[in-house]
């Protein structure tokens, strides 16, 4: 019995060592895919018994990484030192057709309808980073080129909010569409047209917020929490901010290009007058109309929300109005400049 063993074993051990002369190398996985989403190509898995030979490139050629949203440039005024945001030209979603954009909303008597989604083309341009502070506003007021605030419809701190070091980061308000006009042209800017302002705000992917599609949070915008002194308190949201708040607290919610407090804090007057979509700017909307200074007609729009509303006005495409002579504690603005 042995020996009948060892005769089969023989032949056996001869022709397994000849098959593994003649094998070649054996992959454990099939080549992949390039995974689009992160712009890496998953190579197939070699046995480890079978080294592959690695072909370096004479000459390197580094990685080009394509222009982003987040990676725009920046500058500073000399006027009032506001950090400012350049943005792209090119086409960017506008408007929506978000289910929440067909709902009624409680006081929505002078919101005007962001459909129908469309897109439309910009030069190039700069806006600002934050809202314009009080420090700032009143610089502009010591200079001459500027009326004070309206102070007789206060917040938490009463007129101290406009004078107080205190308070010089907080976001002015109770500015009509006029005095924000005045302050961008003595700043050497201008107001923004609501199609720049869209843009700042979601970028080019047609987002519903500024920071993207995700829900609502505590740490991404200011609105009427369960703190809020204003009609609607929601007791489903603490911010920590009972009204307005300094700006730049909410980093998480920065738009695309890295500009803060576009939702929510306190709305935001652009230069535009109100007309249906489309957008077209040479139709007439972004006519500077010759008027009296504090004319109440026509009226102009504006945008981003505020610290009085719930989260169903924070949408990027959201659109308020109101007449140019009209101002309040929760309506301020920020500034933009062509390049």
């Amino acid at each position: 019995m042995v020996r009948k063993f060892r005769i089969i074993a023989l032949p056996l051990l001869v022709i397994s060592l000849l098959l593994g002369a003649c094998t070649t190398p054996i992959f454990n996985g099939l080549t992949k895919q390039s995974d689009e989403g992160n712009g890496v190509i998953n190579t197939p898995q070699v046995s480890a018994t079978t080294p592959v030979p690695t072909k370096v490139s004479a000459t390197p050629q580094p990685t080009e990484i394509p222009p982003t949203p987040t990676q725009a440039n920046f500058k500073v005024s000399e006027k009032d030192e506001m950090e400012m945001i350049y943005i792209e030209g090119g086409e960017f979603i506008m408007g929506t057709e978000d289910i929440e954009a067909q709902r009624i909303l409680e006081g929505n008597g002078r919101q005007y309808p962001e459909v129908p989604m469309h897109k439309v083309t910009l030069d190039r341009f700069w806006i600002d980073k934050f809202e314009v502070t009080n420090g700032q506003f009143m610089k502009c007021v010591e200079a001459g080129a500027c009326e004070a605030a309206k102070q007789n419809n206060p917040i938490f701190a009463g007129p101290e909010y406009y004078t107080s070091s205190e308070y010089a980061n907080y976001p002015v308000i109770n500015v009509t569409w006029y005095k924000a006009r005045a302050y961008c042209a003595w700043a050497d800017r201008r107001l923004p047209t609501e199609a720049e302002w869209e843009k700042a705000a979601r970028g080019t992917d047609g987002r519903k917020y500024t920071w993207g599609n995700e829900p609502v949070s505590n740490d991404v915008a200011n609105l009427c929490d369960k703190g809020c002194t204003a009609r609607y308190p929601n007791p489903k949201f603490n911010d920590g901010f009972p009204e307005t708040a300094p700006v730049g607290s909410f980093p998480k919610g920065a738009s695309p290009y890295g500009a803060m407090d576009m939702a929510g804090n306190v709305w935001e007057w652009t230069s535009t007058i109100p007309n249906p979509y489309p957008y077209d700017a040479k139709d007439g909307r972004e006519a500077e109309q010759d008027v009296e200074y504090g004319s109440k007609w026509p009226e102009r729009v504006w945008r981003g929300g505020t610290w009085t509303n719930g989260y169903s006005w924070l949408r990027a495409s959201l659109r308020y109005r109101s007449v140019a002579n009209y101002w309040n504690n929760n309506l301020g603005f920020r500034c933009a400049a062509s390049e």
